[in-house]
């Protein structure tokens, strides 16, 4: 990818977490990074173009620290807290949403492009939890009822939730982080 292209995704991925997919256009990508829309149409010829490149650029920055953590850590508490950081810590701070919150806002109005490529970012962030919940469950890590696959639905809709509530009180989504931990079942808050 050339400087170009990345200055506009960049651009783009702030303001799509900011204000929406259908929050922004070409021209709000075009003046700040001083070019005219052209320039931003011969990269991504489409906004659905733009869409899809910056879901997988979620996917593909999710996958590099995948394969970051999995080389440092087997412990599956460490994981988690792991995935729950890159869930939610970059956007609390900002008051954003992270992407995978924006996408499900604004399922209904994406290019059916950009729904299947979320669809395969949201089931490898679903897939890489269960794992490690089944993996936390054979080694006596984590103690809950259900199955991990449901427990892994939950948790990303927890979080999801949490990051949407801490807009109004930030001090919640600490608090439904250390409802999370317990119930996973850890002994107090970590």
């Amino acid at each position: 990818m050339n400087d170009t292209a990345k200055r506009i995704l960049d651009l783009a991925e702030a303001l799509w977490l900011e204000r929406g997919f259908n929050g922004f256009s070409y021209q709000h990508l075009a003046e700040p990074l001083g070019m005219k829309n052209a320039a931003i149409h011969y990269h991504y010829p489409g906004k659905a173009d733009l869409g899809v490149a910056l879901v997988a650029r979620f996917r593909r920055r999710f996958q590099r620290t995948v394969e970051q953590y999995a080389a440092t850590t087997t412990d599956p508490w460490v994981k988690l807290e792991w995935y729950v950081d890159v869930l939610t810590l970059n956007y609390a701070d900002s008051e954003r949403l992270c992407p995978t919150g924006m996408l499900a806002a604004e399922w209904a109005t994406l290019p059916a492009a950009v729904q299947e490529e979320a669809r395969g970012f949201m089931r490898e962030l679903y897939q890489w939890c269960a794992a490690v919940l089944h993996e936390g469950v054979a080694g006596g890590h984590f103690r809950f009822a259900g199955s991990c696959e449901d427990k892994a639905a939950t948790l990303l809709a927890t979080l999801q939730g949490g990051l949407q509530l801490a807009r109004f009180e930030p001090s919640w989504l600490d608090a439904i982080k250390k409802q999370l931990r317990l119930d996973l079942g850890a002994r107090g808050a970590m």
